[in-house]
């Protein structure tokens, strides 16, 4: 290497009031939103990267926690009562991923993994041991999924007094500052799930995000998203399917309600840069890391998981490549790869990508079903809308912050699913495209037969007019016979193979069929969300939420939005209401229908 010059620079830090925090007899930096720079010479932007040697002298009461590898801790024949903490980064890292924690910590070696420590205050001991037991399965799951190991030589887990820390997490290369807050001792079950997430989620950025890094600022939704799935796998794999799809439904829910405009679009081209990471923070930093994990979900689903496993693997192995340069990664790279090697076709993909990436709106379906007996068939009418209401005439201009691409008609790449419950069993239909007209008229043909019914005879000692005594019963019954139709519930998209917000209208009793038969969490929480929706409710609704509620086998989230829902539909200042008449709710869904039909037609 010629003409390379080595530059010392000599500083120190007085009274700083970002970057670096003192607090106690504990110290740690927090680097978010360009404060490297705040408390040492650097080049503190995200693209430009390099090695480092740190040392740092303390006390010897305390323990300096830094990145990369624990070279030696010298105590200096000079002073005693310091000693001196060399720490090498041998991989080229942004400024801002590097921290450091100074405290009286005890260390926990993990006994399952040589590789990875964790450190806490002495206090906060046992439930150390207690929250990190369960780390070694995580880290083993990301080597056996991405097939490879560790990208740096450790990693330490630092737990702070939550007096001091700013967040709750602080992520550095091969290191994590958390804080004492996310910790918890055998005694308490609700905060296990949202520990153990945090933790896995920082491990995950160690891959994307910190050893493979976006290749311009445009391309930060990439990593961000793919660390994001990567946490998902783990959620799916060792907190459950029900879990992992529940917060999946909620992360949807939240970004359809905010998607509106160009402040949710992952691509912002030029204005990215002037951003410098602004836009990864607060509320709507939430909502696009949602998405970005939404759509890596959707190109997963279109070419299957194993696909999308290996196209991981491809990146991460290429990142490990010694000639390589530089182990960035850019949407352009990856786009190449879903076609390569998750077999999407190109047309499909030209569309996929700026359509959700680069700009912003969610698709609205609202849909409204009625039974043709004659032809045995599902009349179902879909208009279909967007969240974002911008126009290209009202739009910003193009490379700014408000909006790149804009929402318009042309709707979504792809076809939804439609999943039809019937008297025989269950059908998807692939038939609701997501382009073209707005208003749209599908008939789907059902498989199962309606039965002719029998007359039902007045039961001896009953009223003259065929009733009983027990006529609320009777009214709360099955009110599907008063479609006469062999469906029992009708649901679009149930996989969430698309960000999207959907409107069915079918009658209570299918709602009620849906919470009561249909095992998938999912299904369950739109049933619940619509049921407490309407305005007048019967005590077959009541009834039906009650019985989730306590109903053991179902999955506790939810039932705890049973609970909700109970306490929204039923309160002391209510008047009481009456069970609504049989068929009366068909009436008023096949109204809606007709009035949707008319606009089509």
């Amino acid at each position: 290497m010629q003409n390379v010059k080595l530059v010392r620079i000599e500083y120190w830090l007085e009274k700083p009031e970002v970057g670096v925090h003192f607090m106690g007899s504990s110290l740690h930096t927090n680097n978010q939103l360009r404060r490297a720079h705040c408390w040492f010479p650097c080049v503190d932007f995200g693209l430009q990267r390099c090695c480092y040697d740190l040392e740092f002298t303390v006390d010897s009461k305390y323990v300096a926690v830094s990145n990369g590898t624990l070279l030696c801790q010298v105590i200096t024949k000079d002073d005693p009562s310091s000693k001196t903490y060399v720490y090498c980064v041998n991989i080229p890292v942004a400024a801002e991923f590097i921290t450091l924690a100074v405290g009286p910590f005890e260390v926990l070696p993990d006994p399952h993994n040589g590789v990875v420590s964790h450190m806490c205050m002495p206090s906060n001991l046992s439930k150390l041991q207690c929250t990190v037991s369960f780390f070694h399965t995580v880290f083993s799951y990301y080597e056996e999924y991405l097939a490879a190991t560790f990208p740096f030589g450790s990693y330490k887990q630092v737990f702070i007094d939550s007096e001091t820390a700013l967040s709750s997490t602080c992520v550095g290369a091969s290191m994590s500052i958390f804080s004492s807050q996310l910790l918890y001792d055998e005694r308490v079950i609700d905060q296990v799930i949202s520990t153990r997430i945090k933790l896995a989620n920082a491990l995950a950025q160690q891959w994307f995000g910190i050893y493979i890094t976006a290749e311009t600022a445009n391309d930060g939704w990439l990593l961000d998203g793919l660390a994001g799935f990567l946490t998902d796998c783990f959620i799916k794999r060792f907190l459950g399917n029900n879990e992992a799809r529940y917060r999946r439904y909620k992360a949807n829910e939240a970004v359809c309600k905010v998607d509106v405009d160009g402040a949710t679009a992952l691509s912002l081209s030029g204005a990215a840069a002037e951003l410098y990471g602004t836009q990864a923070i607060g509320v709507l930093g939430k909502i696009r890391s949602w998405k970005a994990v939404a759509i890596l979900q959707m190109l997963e689903k279109q070419m299957g998981p194993e696909s999308f496993r290996k196209i991981l693997q491809r990146i991460v192995h290429k990142a490990e490549d010694v000639i390589r340069a530089s182990r960035t990664l850019s949407t352009k790279e990856f786009r190449h790869l879903a076609n390569k090697i998750g077999n999407l076709e190109r047309p499909f993909l030209k569309e996929f990508f700026p359509r959700w990436v680069e700009s912003c709106g969610c698709p609205v379906l609202r849909m409204g079903l009625s039974y043709n007996k004659r032809r045995n068939m599902i009349e179902l009418a879909v208009l279909r809308g967007c969240t974002s209401n911008m126009s290209s005439k009202s739009a910003p201009a193009r490379g700014t912050v408000s909006g790149e691409f804009q929402a318009g008609d042309d709707g979504w790449p792809g076809m939804m699913s439609v999943r039809v419950y019937e008297l025989d069993g269950m059908y998807d239909h692939p038939s609701l495209p997501m382009a073209g007209d707005t208003c749209q008229l599908l008939e789907i043909q059902c498989h199962s037969k309606l039965a002719a019914r029998r007359i039902q005879r007045p039961k001896k000692g009953g009223k003259g007019d065929g009733s009983d005594d027990n006529g609320e019963v009777t009214a709360a019954l099955d009110t599907r016979m008063g479609l006469e139709s062999p469906l029992l519930w009708l649901r679009a998209d149930p996989e969430m193979e698309y960000l999207a917000q959907i409107q069915i209208h079918q009658p209570v009793q299918m709602w009620i069929s849906q919470l009561e038969k249909d095992k998938d969490v999912v299904a369950q929480l739109q049933a619940i969300a619509t049921l407490c929706s309407f305005p007048r409710l019967s005590f077959s609704i009541v009834n039906a939420l009650n019985s989730c509620l306590i109903d053991p086998k179902v999955f506790w989230r939810v039932r705890i939005e049973s609970a909700f829902a109970l306490a929204k539909t039923a309160t002391e200042a209510d008047p009481p209401k009456r069970s609504l008449p049989a068929g009366s709710t068909t009436n008023l869904d096949l109204e809606g229908v007709q009035t949707v039909k008319s606009m089509i037609s």
